[in-house]
């Protein structure tokens, strides 16, 4: 009806050069929790061309009011990885961009501009996506694990499978693991295993007990999976929905979220579905079910099901960095951390 009365009023049609045809979702708005130098933002972008012709995303600014956050224009970088995305976006196509930085003060909204050139233009142009709510609610754990030398793998802060894994499911586009961590353990020498890496026996994770992170009720156990010798090329069971992540336990923590540990041993698992855990019960033993090498997969979700619902975020209640202590804070990818014997054993 709108276009009939321009039409109708001499206009044209056409009237993209006024409105740009790009629509901007974001679709989990980011909970931050506390790190190293401020608050993690860990969220999405899904970027849809609706023009008939290719577009280039040129940068993203991301606002807080009237002050310029980041521009980031280093777009090639920010697609999840592995997912053959690009910044130039076809006719009619979405494409997803990873955000992922530390804010030293965090706002309580975000705004976005995109910037984008339509092939053939000379000149980019500009949409604002505005009003992201930002939140700070992370939930408070325990750590799953004891000791020291523990290398937070494939974890928050990067782009890597875990933070870009976009998934579908009943139509919506979820990320489960946006953070999750794998959790492997060097030897004194930084080495993850001594010896044939074949033989899950050398690798230092294999075996180090796993803790409950609260007070929690036992929702889901799966213990029959086999490990798999290290570096293996394919799992000892096919990788349908069921058998990712190989052995688990899953817990629900309450408020709607639930914390999921994987790999782990066959047979290490010592609570079943209904069982109420204490804080520091030992669950299980890390093992190599579901996995290339021994480490011990982490994440907290909002639905017990660990890969058809949202990553969401936490922190732990204290850990040891570069010889200090860290409190309430969530490790980022990269970091070699030591987990105290903070909760008395029963």
């Amino acid at each position: 009806m709108l276009l009939a009365v321009l039409a109708g009023a001499g206009f044209s049609q056409d009237i993209s050069r006024d409105l740009p045809y790009v629509s901007v979702d974001i679709r989990r708005a980011p909970v931050a929790p506390k790190t190293a130098g401020g608050y993690l933002l860990q969220y999405e972008l899904f970027v849809t061309n609706w023009y008939d012709k290719d577009i280039t995303i040129r940068a993203v600014d991301i606002l807080a009011g009237d002050v310029l956050v980041q521009r980031l224009e280093a777009i090639e970088g920010l697609f999840p990885v592995g997912s053959g995305q690009t910044a130039n976006i076809g006719p009619r196509q979405t494409t997803t961009l990873v955000l992922s930085g530390v804010a030293n003060n965090l706002p309580t909204k975000l705004d976005h501009r995109i910037h984008f050139r339509i092939v053939g233009d000379s000149q980019d142009t500009v949409v604002l996506y505005p009003g992201t709510p930002v939140h700070k609610d992370a939930v408070r754990l325990q750590p799953p694990l004891r000791g020291d030398s523990w290398v937070v793998m494939a974890g928050p802060g990067g782009n890597n499978h875990h933070t870009a894994g976009v998934l579908q499911f009943d139509g919506r586009n979820l990320v489960p693991q946006r953070f999750a961590i794998d959790f492997m353990r060097s030897w004194d020498d930084g080495q993850l295993v001594h010896g044939d890496r074949a033989n899950v026996h050398n690798y230092r994770a294999y075996g180090a007990e796993v803790f409950a992170v609260a007070d929690a009720r036992v929702i889901f156990v799966r213990d029959d999976i086999p490990d798999n010798p290290g570096q293996a090329k394919a799992n000892a069971l096919p990788d349908t929905l069921a058998n990712l992540g190989g052995n688990r336990v899953v817990l629900d923590l309450g408020d709607g979220r639930f914390a999921s540990y994987m790999h782990v041993q066959p047979g290490s698992i010592r609570v079943k579905a209904g069982d109420s855990v204490r804080v520091g019960d030992v669950l299980a033993l890390v093992g190599n079910s579901g996995a290339p090498a021994p480490h011990l997969h982490f994440q907290v979700n909002d639905g017990p099901g660990p890969m058809i619902s949202e990553g969401l975020p936490y922190v732990f209640d204290s850990f040891v960095r570069d010889g200090k202590k860290v409190a309430e804070q969530i490790p980022l990818d990269g970091w070699v951390v030591g987990f105290e014997s903070a909760v008395p054993q029963r």
